[in-house]
């Protein structure tokens, strides 16, 4: 494969992740000709700098370079900002928290033959208990995800973070329905109705540095739940109808948690480990009660404006 790659990294105030993540992209660079794109969100730590910093040393490493501002608004218009200053057939769309594993530059070749727009798998770095836990949880989610070949509506697909160039020039660039609410999702959903070849790829791996502490979990998803209501334009929500749909059958966990235990008996017929299955339990419980408040919340608070 001799196209070019465009990695797009979208990053605001990342200072504690985004280094590991700019790195991983060197091995790519190693490989094939590669285009990194930086866009940043109006950082106000020390992002700017580790930035300049990565470029002044590793800028030779790759094909071309930029490093572009945007307002801080969305990472869908970061993307999209990325997306029409990128010139690569190929692009991979990465968050500053979002590093790419040491495999990934060896199976991308084969994966892209006979698909136009990929999933990754994430795999979520244990750095406490909770994010522990929530790794645990992931990968009974990943598994589910594998095994459901019942998924076929295309806003319930896991979301697409790798797109041959033709999918995003036929959907007009990264569409630009959202704040920080299932932005990949709509993308894949918009590529999929089109009618561009979708694969969720277990080779393909991208890893996840979540926030450590419980707190930053639960407050995350509880974003989560007020965009459902105040983030995304009404064509996203159609697009997404599907999707939220699923999530808010989910609320229903809160009550009768038989979600939890099936993801619990999941993980446990995995792995045989009763305690950790008990923490996975626990974990679907809390993330499904979190974005039901925020659901909750977004639907009595109609006017006001939630930051990200």
């Amino acid at each position: 494969m001799t196209d070019l790659i465009s990695i797009i990294v979208s990053t605001k105030n990342n200072q504690a992740t985004l280094r590991y993540t700019l790195s991983s992209t060197l091995k790519l660079a190693d490989l094939f000709d590669v285009e990194l794109v930086i866009v940043d969100g109006k950082s106000t730590d020390c992002t700017p700098e580790i930035t300049r910093k990565f470029i002044d040393k590793y800028g030779s490493y790759y094909l071309k370079f930029k490093v572009l501002q945007d307002p801080g608004t969305s990472l869908s218009f970061a993307r999209s900002l990325g997306y029409k200053h990128s010139e690569g057939s190929i692009i991979v769309f990465l968050d500053g928290d979002t590093p790419l594993t040491n495999s990934f530059a060896l199976h991308l070749r084969k994966e892209l033959e006979d698909y136009d727009l990929i999933s990754p798998l994430f795999e979520v770095i244990p750095l406490d208990n909770v994010t522990k836990y929530f790794s645990k949880f992931m990968t009974v989610v990943s598994y589910l995800q594998v095994a459901n070949k019942m998924i076929s509506k295309p806003s319930i697909l896991p979301p697409a973070r790798i797109f041959k160039r033709q999918v995003l020039e036929k959907m007009h660039g990264y569409p630009l329905f959202s704040r920080f609410f299932g932005e990949d999702r709509m993308a894949t959903a918009l590529a999929v109705k089109l009618g561009f070849h979708y694969k969720f790829s277990t080779k393909l791996k991208l890893l996840k540095i979540e926030e450590p502490r419980y707190f930053s979990c639960l407050r995350k998803h509880f974003r989560y739940g007020i965009g459902i209501n105040r983030d995304i334009t009404s064509l996203g929500k159609r697009l997404l109808r599907d999707y939220i749909i699923m999530r808010r059958l989910n609320h229903l966990n809160v009550l009768i948690p038989i979600v939890s235990l099936i993801y619990a008996s999941r993980y446990y017929g995995m792995t045989r480990e009763i305690k950790m299955s008990i923490y996975v339990a626990l974990i679907k419980y809390f993330i499904d009660l979190a974005i039901l408040s925020g659901d909750v919340v977004s639907l009595r608070k109609k006017g006001n404006n939630y930051e990200k």
